[in-house]
């Protein structure tokens, strides 16, 4: 499959930059810091893991908000990784409704499963503007197969992004709503403070409680309903795309939340 074909967008959706890549000593070096952080919170990458992962990447596109940045069924022949903006993994029914699966930050990689799988069982739709880096599938192998540790921190993402997907599963099946948005923001907090997105203890989270609904099964009168009794009893604030959160001890008691699951290496 040639490159023309593995990105059969709609014009509307992305507008291609490859200015990117007459300048990788500055902008990929500042543009890709969220990957940066991820992978060396796994294993310690050298400056030419480093060199190597943004040659990889120097392609970039933007996506509007809402775009399809990859569709259920296609089969990439490159790897997409989230720069700028947020994203989400969505199964699409055949009513025409979505059931997010993963929200995704900088740093995050769209279809790491391409390494191994042709055929997407997901497809990632743009919830803000967003910024993409995209490397092909075989360069991507063949810089795993040379430098250990960034194919170390690689497959270990890919696992954590799997452990998350288990731990939404359990979160939707067994806790009640009230404690599933609890668990989803202590959740969301958390990663964005390893991304250094965290000032005290807000972040920017810019989710609509539409988008939290679907990927909580729960309706937006009921997201919004059980987002003021949160609020209400003193443990966090969501409000205008921003997350506060006022009891962090007390709200992971509520949640029942354990960050094991996300495998976070202490400094």
């Amino acid at each position: 499959m040639t490159a023309v074909v593995a990105f059969s967008y709609q014009a509307a959706d992305f507008k291609p930059n490859n200015q990117l890549a007459c300048c990788l000593g500055l902008r990929s070096a500042a543009s890709m810091d969220q990957l940066m952080t991820k992978l060396e919170r796994v294993t310690a990458l050298s400056d030419d893991d480093r060199s190597g992962l943004l040659a990889l990447f120097s392609d970039t596109h933007h996506f509007k908000k809402g775009g399809n940045i990859l569709r259920e069924g296609e089969q990439p022949e490159h790897l997409h990784v989230l720069i700028h903006g947020w994203a989400a993994q969505c199964v699409t029914l055949v009513d025409g409704s979505r059931q997010t699966t993963a929200f995704l930050m900088p740093g995050d990689f769209c279809n790491g499963e391409t390494t191994l799988l042709r055929r997407l069982d997901h497809g990632v739709v743009a919830l803000t503007p967003v910024t993409i880096g995209t490397a092909r599938r075989e360069r991507l192998i063949a810089l795993l197969l040379d430098r250990p540790n960034v194919a170390r921190a690689f497959w270990q993402t890919t696992l954590v992004d799997a452990a998350v997907l288990r731990s939404w599963l359990v979160n939707i099946a067994h806790r009640d709503s009230y404690r599933r948005i609890a668990h989803l923001m202590c959740e969301l907090h958390t990663r964005l403070s390893c991304l250094g997105l965290v000032s005290g203890s807000t972040c920017v989270v810019p989710l609509t409680q539409q988008q939290l609904g679907n990927a909580l099964g729960l309706t937006p009168v009921h997201v919004n309903r059980m987002l003021r009794r949160l609020r209400d009893e003193g443990l966090m604030e969501f409000r205008k795309r921003t997350l506060t959160l006022h009891n962090v001890a007390e709200l992971q008691e509520v949640a029942n939340f354990d960050s094991g699951y996300l495998h976070i290496k202490l400094d």
